[in-house]
């Protein structure tokens, strides 16, 4: 079939066409007046994602999507439809009985708070405005008004259950950390307890975290390295003083002056003089003095050195006796650095625990569930459902589909010769000369050669008949 021969088809049987596009449109129509009618409303919902008001986690970033994903859930959630049934008194009402006792369903099937609950979950919706932390919640009723109010109290009942799922789980949490606080406490208690009784047991006395004994042993090895080098500065002393005696050094320089005297005298006056004897005697008396001061000086400086020393000697024994001492009680002094350990271990458990439960209390106590009311629900005045020229237009189109095919199908019952195309292809011979046609106009000709489906054995033309 050509398509000139399937418009031909359609062009004959146009008033089935029409008569079945009709029919559809009018059924579609009268259904779409009957069906009843759902008004949407809208309620937004601002939502801190950031960060958390107690802790300072962040929310946002890479986890956005699961916990915008987890608030949707939330506000399609039992706990919240069920909060609209209660505050609503659904369960209460006459006719919601009735029409729950008409459903058939038992109290095994969750009771007519639960059957309720199902239908404001069908009915509501929710989704984020695009490019923004704004949730919209959007619920359908067969009254503006009616939806406008509950779509207030589902975002009511949303944010309540979304601060409490918070704070249940803090305060969950925070009791399991409380049991666990009281545990560590205990346990500190208990090493504490062991560690006082192994120190008073073994006496040991701690002074600054250390023991008494180690620390007599630290205080007599830095007293002996200040002695010692005391006894460096002691010996550059005596090597200086032997040096430079200022007594010595005094007489030194008056037997300087005697010599010379000495020396002009045995010239001028000759080794029997008088006064060259005298002069002689008095040197002499000069040197012995001289002799004298500096062998008290070796005398003194000897005596500090040997001080000195026998100090440093006396603090190598004590530094001696005191380490042989620490080592004899180092299997003591371990098992006291363990329990020391132990019990810092203990302490530092017991104060982690104690910041988590008094941070998961504040969490339990908190009264902000980061959510922020966007203005009053809206409600729109025009039904959402059903779509009437949606549903018209679908109709129509359907209607005139299902008139095609009607067409089709009678033609095929009651074939008929509409064109010199179909006398072609009843009779299996090509067409050569049509008789009381009109010349066909060359645009009409050039249509017809787009259109339709030359015979092979047909000539170049037509024979026109006038």
């Amino acid at each position: 079939m050509s398509i000139i021969q399937f418009l031909r088809i359609l062009l004959a049987r146009w008033k089935l066409i029409l008569a079945a596009t009709l029919a559809c449109m009018v059924v579609a129509t009268t259904i779409a007046m009957l069906l009843p009618k759902r008004y949407p409303a809208t309620a937004r919902v601002l939502l801190d994602i950031k960060s958390d008001p107690v802790t300072g986690e962040a929310l946002g970033g890479r986890n956005d999507r699961g916990y915008l994903g987890t608030q949707m859930l939330v506000i399609r959630d039992m706990r919240v439809a069920g909060a609209v049934v209660d505050k609503l008194g659904l369960a209460n009402d006459p006719a919601m009985i009735a029409a729950y006792e008409a459903s058939g369903r038992t109290a095994a099937d969750g009771g007519i708070r639960a059957w309720l609950g199902q239908q404001i979950i069908d009915n509501t919706e929710s989704g984020m405005v695009s490019g923004s932390n704004i949730l919209e919640i959007r619920y359908q009723a067969d009254n503006p008004d009616r939806a406008k109010a509950i779509v207030a109290l589902i975002r009511e009942a949303y944010i309540d259950e979304s601060l409490r799922l918070r704070t249940d789980r803090a305060g969950r949490t925070g009791d399991w950390f409380r049991e666990q606080t009281d545990k560590s406490r205990e346990a500190l208690s208990t090493a504490e307890r062991d560690l006082s009784a192994f120190m008073v047991k073994n006496n040991i006395i701690l002074v600054g975290g250390v023991d008494s004994e180690s620390a007599k042993l630290s205080a007599l090895q830095a007293a002996l390295q200040q002695a010692q080098g005391a006894q460096s500065a002691t010996d550059a002393a005596v090597t200086v003083r032997l040096a430079s005696d200022p007594v010595a050094d005094q007489l030194q320089v008056q037997l300087a002056s005697i010599e010379d005297e000495l020396a002009l005298a045995g010239a001028r006056l000759g080794p029997e003089h008088p006064t060259y004897k005298s002069i002689l005697a008095r040197r002499n008396t000069l040197q012995r003095q001289i002799n004298i001061a500096r062998s008290k000086s070796a005398a003194g400086v000897s005596a500090q050195s040997g001080a000195v020393r026998q100090s440093i000697g006396e603090l190598e024994k004590q530094v001696a006796a005191q380490s042989k001492l620490v080592l004899d009680r180092k299997p003591v002094l371990d098992e006291l650095f363990r329990l020391s350990r132990e019990v810092d271990l203990k302490r530092q458990q017991y104060e982690a625990a104690l910041a988590r439960t008094d941070q998961l209390r504040l969490q339990a106590d908190q009264s902000e569930a980061g959510l922020v009311v966007m203005g009053d629900p809206q409600a729109s005045r025009s039904p959402s459902y059903p779509k009437v020229n949606l549903i018209v237009a679908l109709s129509a189109l359907f209607g005139f589909g299902l008139g095609v095919l009607a067409a089709l199908i009678a033609e095929f019952i009651a074939r008929r010769v509409r064109g010199h195309e179909d006398l072609s292809f009843a009779s299996g011979v090509p067409v050569l000369v049509t008789v009381g046609a009109a010349a066909p106009s060359p645009l009409r000709q050039r249509i017809q050669k787009l259109l339709g489906r030359r015979d092979p054995d047909a000539g170049d033309g037509e024979l026109q008949a006038i």
